[in-house]
């Protein structure tokens, strides 16, 4: 049984659960916060074998020799109510203790790298090991401060192992400075490219980081992420040392210089390894998975990782699965203009939606399951009427959008007479989104309709797409949220997360520019939200086709 005992807000934990439940391993997820507040826990040493943790009157008993995948954080000390405190305290003392000595696999047992929580010691270990760390000063004195800084580029770093970002510091900020101040840790500035280097057991995960911000975590977007090979001599060294350390997993970070000078900087011994994982396809998590299975993570090798792009959908392009977003140019600005014109001489077919100046052209699932009140026919019933008006106006862009997807997606394209095809989202000023105002949403419509050969619709393998007629003078797009629907739905069911904003706000979010005339093709089940603009101007319209596919018996299904 491999166990994940941590916090539901933190990232990292939530990760590492979804993904080795998208994997199909059983992991057993204890949240600690729910633990305190409506739990229990029942803990000895020597294990007596009746250890356990129970939830809201659920009992989970711990296997002394099973797997544990552990983000321990104590918020004792951020409770305003002191029993509350104690209870926090008591149970970190007990799990911590439990945890040290079970003769389990533990990812990683509490008293691993304890000198990470002071830097100055940290960095003196790391030496001590053979490492080349840079020259460092630890002090309350101001002139001593002072002189350091001005021998050549300092950077100031927390003292304790407390997250928090570096920077270049300057002599004449010790002026003032009082002794009440300090300690302040500085440290020699190495100009060069950031590793962050994960081992598992024997495995590295490798990657060089550029950025032009002296701490790349301060601008993470901005950065220039490649998969990376560490000398051979080095990744043996951090293997042999991670082991020497207490650990089975640490990331370590280094600065390369243009000479290929190695400067180790911190081995972190709980590193928040998510987003490095992303860019990895997941295989820091399976070297995990694999060592908590089996003992060993990839069989003793020590490699890179190398970024593939993940099979999503295994009839897709490469290029739609790396980047999310796949874009072709499918009209010319002539024939946009004969669009738009066509749209506007059916005016009298369009159906205002909800606010003024919002219509679409077109029955739309998304919008008639939720308006109209006999769901069951209505939908149907609008979408065969204007099919018809909508095949008997733009018939070849109907042929040109098949055709384009066809090939794009390299399966065959249909449309269907009882679901509504293709149509068009009409934003007329003021409607038009000035704030990121508009719904943030997955596109699940097809969980409304009525399929044919339902039991060979792949619900896994969906598409959206928009095509833009004509954009406001200050553009148009897509933001984008790195959270994928099935992620969601994995830390729902784990009790992790209740709503989609608790997952939001610690993702990446992209904009994605739209042009006039090319088609925007996604899976529709990551997080989205139509892109507001700076500016909108009493003659702009925005007007974009928009559609679904979903992949039925062999085929993609398109529909709106």
């Amino acid at each position: 049984m491999i166990y994940a005992i941590g916090l539901d807000s933190d990232r990292t934990f939530c990760h590492f659960v979804s993904q080795a439940t998208r994997r199909g391993v059983r992991v057993q997820a204890i949240n600690l916060r729910s633990v305190i507040l409506e739990g229990d826990w029942h803990l000895t040493l020597p294990d007596d074998g009746y250890s356990y943790i129970s939830v809201a009157g659920e009992k989970y008993q711990l296997d002394p020799q099973g797997s544990y995948y552990c983000r321990i954080i104590d918020l004792s000390s951020v409770q305003s109510d002191l029993a509350l405190a104690m209870r926090w305290r008591g149970f970190m003392t007990a799990l911590t203790a439990w945890l040290e000595y079970i003769p389990g696999t533990v990812i990683n047992r509490p008293g691993g790298r304890c000198d990470n929580f002071s830097k100055p010691l940290h960095e003196y270990c790391l030496q001590s090991s053979g490492f080349q760390v840079p020259a460092s000063i630890t002090s309350s004195n101001a002139e001593k401060l002072a002189a350091f800084a001005a021998a050549s580029p300092t950077i100031v770093k927390t003292t304790s192992g407390i997250r928090a970002d570096s920077r270049l510091v300057q002599p004449e900020e010790f002026i003032d400075f009082h002794p009440s101040q300090g300690p302040v840790h500085l440290q020699r500035y190495v100009a060069g490219a950031d590793v962050r280097a994960h081992v598992v057991g024997n495995s590295v995960h490798a990657e060089l980081i550029n950025c032009l911000e002296v701490d790349y975590r301060q601008s993470f977007e901005d950065a220039d992420y490649a998969a990376f090979q560490l000398p051979e001599s080095l990744c043996q060294q951090i293997v042999d040392a991670t082991a020497a350390f207490g650990l089975k997993f640490a990331g370590w970070d280094f600065k390369v210089t243009n000479d290929n000078q190695y400067w180790c900087l911190e081995v972190n011994p709980m590193p928040g390894y998510d987003g490095y994982d992303k860019r990895a396809n997941g295989r820091i998590t399976d070297s995990l998975l694999a060592l908590l299975m089996h003992g060993d993570a990839a069989e003793n090798d020590t490699r890179v990782f190398s970024v593939q792009p993940k099979d999503i959908y295994p009839s897709l392009p490469q290029e739609i699965v790396t980047e999310e977003i796949l874009v072709a140019e499918i009209l010319t600005k002539a024939q946009c203009e004969e669009v738009y014109t066509g749209i506007h001489n059916l005016k009298q077919f369009w159906i205002q939606r909800g606010k003024a100046n919002f219509f679409t052209l077109g029955a739309a699932s998304y919008l008639d399951f939720s308006e109209l009140a006999d769901i069951n026919d209505d939908y149907y019933q609008r979408a065969k009427k204007y099919n018809l008006i909508l095949q008997q106006n733009f018939s070849w862009l109907y042929q040109l959008i098949q055709d384009t997807i066809k090939q794009k997606l390299q399966a065959p394209t249909k449309y269907f007479e009882y679901l509504a095809i293709p149509g068009f989202h009409i934003w007329q000023y003021p409607a038009i989104f000035t704030k990121p105002t508009a719904s943030i949403h997955f596109d699940l419509q097809y969980q409304n309709l009525k399929w044919q050969n339902a039991n060979k619709v792949d619900f896994t393998r969906s598409i959206s797409f928009t095509l833009p007629i004509k954009l406001p003078q200050c553009g148009g797009g897509l933001n984008v949220w790195h959270l994928k629907y099935e992620e969601f739905v994995d830390a729902y069911h784990q009790g992790l997360v209740m709503e989609v904003e608790e997952m939001q706000s610690s993702r990446k979010q992209t904009f994605h520019a739209y042009e006039v005339g090319k088609i925007v093709i996604h899976s529709g089940h990551s997080l989205h939200q139509i892109a507001p603009v700076e500016q909108v101007y009493m003659d702009d319209e925005r007007i974009t086709l928009q559609g679904h596919g979903i992949f039925n018996d062999g085929e993609w299904q398109l529909y709106w």
